[in-house]
């Protein structure tokens, strides 16, 4: 088989466009949880993550200043 039996790829496809319900669902997994509410736990983790460092930083402060004591 060479290069001329293969059909090209045209290029620029018909793709029909997302409606927004099925983006909905596609962002949200459909009954589970709305775009919405991804946002808000994306943002309850990221503040959970900056506790957690805000912590660590605060014990090695603690640890590094009783060894220099």
């Amino acid at each position: 088989m060479n290069v001329t039996d293969i059909e090209k790829i045209p290029e620029t496809p018909d793709v029909p466009e997302l409606e927004a319900t099925t983006l909905q669902e596609v962002a949200g997994g459909g009954d589970l949880c709305s775009a919405d509410q991804l946002v808000a736990l994306t943002g309850a983790l990221k503040e959970s993550y900056e506790n957690l460092v805000d912590f660590t930083s605060h014990v090695i402060e603690r640890v590094a200043g009783s060894i220099n004591t």
